[in-house]
C-alpha cells in the first residue's frame, strides 16, 4: 500500500506521538455498564493489540471510537480533535476505518462493488483505481474474483474483502476486530502478513484479535481488557512472557 493519501490531509501527529488517546471512557447498554473508565492511547505508526475474553469489552470500544455507540462519559481524540459528537462518517473522513467483526460485507454485490463502496467518501476516479490497485496488490485473491458476488467467497477471502473495503478509504488509522475468526488456519496467516504490510506502508493499526499469540506477535504493545476494564497494559513482548497472561490466553 503507499504510504500517501492524495484526497486527504495525512494526520498533523507526528511519527511516535499519540494519534489515538481515550480517556476514562464509559459506555452503558441500558443500566449495564460495558465500559468503565478504559484509558488507552495509540501511537502514530504502531500497531496496538486488545485482548481479553469474549464480553470484556474490546469491541465496544472499537464501536465508541468510531461513534456507533454513544459515550456515557469520558473522552476521545484523534489526532488532538475531541470525537465528541462527531459522525461515524465524519470520523471516517478523518481517516479512521472499522473492519467490522463478522466482515459485514454485501453478499449479493461483487467483490469489485464491494470494495468501490468503500471509497465513497473519495470522488477523485484516478484516485480510487490507484488504490484499488494497492489493495488487489495485498490481496492478489480479490484481483481474481472481482466480477464473484461477495457471498461465493471463502470466508478468509470475506476478510481480505472486508479489510481491502476499509483501505479503500486510504486511512491513516485502521480498526480491526477479530480478523482471524472464523477463517481457515492457512489463510488467517496471509491476512496478518498483510496487516503488517499494511502498518509498514504508514497506516496506524489498532487491533482486536482473539488469537492472543497472533495479537501480541504483530503488535508493538497491548492492553488487557476484562469486564469492561483496562487490566493490564505493557509490550506486547512483555505480555506474552507474563505468567498470569501466558496461562490465561496462551496456554500455560
Amino acid at each position: 500500500m503507499k504510504t500517501a493519501h492524495p484526497t486527504r490531509k495525512p494526520p498533523s501527529t507526528a511519527l511516535g506521538a499519540p494519534l489515538l488517546e481515550v480517556h476514562d471512557l464509559a459506555v452503558a447498554y441500558g443500566g449495564i455498564r460495558a465500559l468503565k473508565r478504559v484509558s488507552l492511547e495509540v501511537r502514530c505508526g504502531e500497531i496496538v493489540a486488545m485482548i481479553g475474553a469474549n464480553g470484556a469489552g474490546k469491541t465496544t470500544t472499537l464501536k465508541t471510537i468510531m461513534r456507533l455507540l454513544p459515550i456515557a462519559a469520558g473522552r476521545i481524540s484523534y489526532d488532538g480533535q475531541d470525537l465528541a459528537g462527531v459522525a461515524t462518517e465524519e470520523v471516517v473522513a478523518r481517516g479512521v476505518s472499522l473492519v467490522p467483526e463478522g466482515r459485514a460485507i454485501f453478499v449479493n454485490l461483487t467483490v469489485r462493488e464491494n470494495l468501490e463502496l468503500g471509497a465513497w467518501n473519495h470522488k477523485d476516479q484516478r484516485t480510487i483505481q490507484e488504490t484499488l490497485e494497492d489493495v488487489v496488490k495485498l490481496f492478489p485473491r480479490l484481483g481474481e474474483r472481482m466480477k464473484q458476488e461477495g457471498g461465493t467467497l471463502s470466508g478468509g477471502e470475506q476478510q481480505m474483502l472486508a479489510i481491502g473495503r476499509a483501505l479503500m478509504a486510504r486511512p491513516a488509522m485502521l480498526l480491526l476486530d477479530e480478523p482471524s475468526l472464523g477463517i481457515a488456519p492457512r489463510l488467517v496467516a496471509d491476512i496478518f502478513e498483510a496487516v503488517a504490510l499494511v502498518a509498514a506502508s504508514g497506516t496506524t493499526i489498532l487491533l482486536v484479535e482473539q488469537n492472543t499469540r497472533l495479537a501480541l506477535k504483530y503488535s508493538t504493545r497491548a492492553y488487557v481488557l476484562r469486564t469492561g476494564e483496562i487490566a493490564m497494559s505493557g509490550s506486547s513482548k512483555e505480555l506474552a512472557n507474563n505468567e498470569e497472561i501466558r496461562a490465561a490466553y496462551l496456554g500455560g
